[in-house]
């Protein structure tokens, strides 16, 4: 299949826009600047002495097609809090609830978008209960149709309360181009097979690299086969595409191999022209996943609104497909940047930095002074589990848990700049796994090509790890009847899932000091016989017996339980 109709020769209509930032992460890193606090620090929610309702409510997927309307859900919340979150408002419980899990009692549930309205009593503090709502009768359209949700508690003893949350319905004409729906259930994606339209959708956790478009696709093409038969699903070239000619084999060799493609505006996304150039050339692409607008603006200190003004744009235009953004800093402007995106990916690279002293600007390392390759990092598997786990807080401390979710980028990349040295297969395998931990839906390790040979190489342990992970990881992660959850014992960080059969155990160590678990810390406690109740589908330097794991400081392991 070709696409010299559709390409653009970037670099020529287009004027590209680089950011030329004397800070990053807002913070001075140089010799011969001063220490300036650099701001923008996330703001936590105060505490409440009494119980909140946080009452929330998202179709339970982004976009629905006409062919889906007349069996759209919408997913409704209705946690009980004692932190200030967006759209908390306080609740006269029953003087006797010893605890949010105790029954409290129903809360009734109405929606209405445009004529249609349906009511439920849905049970307070649920979380994901979901609300049938035939659509059909609405006509599928670019805009988004608003929708208002409310609830209404009738305390023994006191007035009724009322709560409301607003939403958007995103429902668009049936498409035989490529689509990416998000499932606000789980933040998983689902699409169909490339260059099968027809085909129903399916799940999917993308598992990729990025590769950069100059010097590597440009002069060899292999690099995608080889990206295909290391087991990866996903591959995001890295702009400039300033080769009309080479980006369109690209394109064409992907699609071919079924590999989905993540498209990157990164040097062209604040100027919305060019943005509309690209949305409306390359959104027809059979085997296109996301836009990617915004990379690393929070260290480069871009507009704060540019990435949502980008945003808007690309849905006005698209739809279809979601929008990713990078952010790299701990702490830098956190909000505004979030708002232009569904899809936020973390890429702190901790293995092989100095965390204290700049290697290359010769300079100490601080939370207000200083860039070490690492925002706001000790240098280890921790800061894995820390930025993950604080970015999905945050969005759920906004309001955005259901329509907004994280993936990762495990590094792979070092012995230079910043970096001494290039993880292990093991530490890049628990970069992965330890994001899934915490709440990651994708994963896309930079960069490619990457270190090879044996299985202690990244590329070694790939070749294992990805059909694993589409195997025995993903199918927990994107079913929301999966219950689950996460503990941590003596530095070992340990998710566990439970689909009303197998339990999935995802265990690795972060603290680089051996630690022995006993199955009862995580939840696991009626393992009394590992030959036949515990099976290792991966396992680095994680011996276990009948009574526990003993996790070296490489350990890192994928199990699936049955009692």
């Amino acid at each position: 299949m070709r696409y010299s109709t559709h390409l653009l020769v970037l670099g020529t209509s287009i004027t590209t826009v680089v950011a030329q930032s004397l800070t990053w992460c807002g913070k001075n890193y140089m010799a011969n600047q001063t220490v300036v606090p650099p701001g923008g620090q996330f703001a936590l929610p105060s505490r409440s002495d009494d119980p909140l309702l946080a009452f929330r409510c998202a179709p339970a997927f982004r976009p629905y097609l006409k062919e889906d309307a007349k069996n759209a859900t919408f997913v409704v919340d209705t946690r009980i809090v004692y932190d200030w979150i967006s759209g908390a408002s306080s609740i006269s419980l029953p003087n006797d609830t010893d605890s949010p899990s105790c029954d409290v009692g129903n809360v009734t549930v109405v929606i209405e978008v445009g004529s249609l309205r349906t009511t439920r009593e849905v049970p307070l503090n649920a979380t994901g209960y979901e609300i049938s709502l035939d659509i059909s009768r609405l006509t599928a359209q670019q805009t988004p149709y608003n929708v208002s949700c409310s609830a209404l508690y009738l305390p023994s003893l006191s007035k009724p309360e009322y709560y409301s949350a607003n939403t958007t319905l995103l429902y668009l004409p049936d498409s035989n181009n490529s689509v990416t729906k998000t499932d606000l259930r789980t933040g998983s994606l689902w699409v169909r097979p490339v260059n099968s339209a027809g085909s129903p959708f399916q799940p999917f956790v993308p598992q990729g690299f990025y590769v950069s478009f100059d010097p590597y696709l440009l002069k060899n093409l292999s690099y995608i086969d080889q990206l295909k038969a290391d087991g990866f699903n996903t591959i995001h070239p890295v702009p400039p595409y300033d080769n009309a000619t080479v980006f369109e084999q690209v394109l064409n060799k992907t699609a071919e191999l079924g590999l989905y493609v993540i498209f990157d505006m990164r040097s062209y996304y604040q100027n919305l022209t060019a943005v509309a150039d690209l949305v409306n050339t390359y959104k027809s692409l059979p085997n296109l996943l996301t836009w990617e607008t915004a990379h690393e603006p929070d260290g480069n200190s871009d507009p704060s609104g540019a990435a949502k003004q980008a945003y808007d744009l690309i849905y006005q235009l698209d739809g279809y497909h979601p929008i990713s953004i990078v952010l790299n800093c701990e702490d830098y402007n956190f909000t505004p940047y979030v708002e232009g995106a569904d899809i936020v990916l973390e890429d702190a690279y901790p293995i092989g930095i100095n965390a204290t002293y700049s290697l290359v600007w010769h300079t100490p390392c601080t939370p207000d002074f200083g860039h070490c390759g690492c925002d706001n990092c000790k240098g280890g598997l921790i800061d894995i589990k820390a930025r993950i786990q604080t970015y999905k807080d945050r969005l759920d401390i906004l309001g955005y848990d259901r329509t907004k979710t994280v993936w990762t980028t495990p590094q792979a990349v070092g012995n230079g700049a910043y970096w001494t040295t290039i993880p292990t297969g093991a530490q890049w395998a628990a970069m992965g796994l330890i994001s899934f931990n915490h709440g990651a839906t994708g994963s896309m390790s930079y960069q490619y090509p990457t270190t090879t040979g044996n299985s202690t190489t990244i590329e070694g342990t790939a070749v294992i790890l990805t059909d694993i992970i589409a195997e025995n990881v993903q199918p927990y992660l994107v079913r929301p009847e999966v219950t689950y959850s996460l503990y941590s014992y003596g530095g070992v960080d340990a998710g566990v899932w439970y689909d009303g059969t197998n339990y999935l155990l995802i265990a690795a160590n972060v603290n680089n000091t051996e630690t022995f678990v006993p199955w009862g810390s995580i939840g696991l406690g009626k393992v009394t016989n590992v030959a036949t109740q515990v099976q290792e589908r991966f396992s680095v330097a994680q011996p276990f017996n009948d009574t526990g794991l003993t996790s070296s400081p490489t350990g890192v392991g994928i199990y699936i339980i049955t009692f």
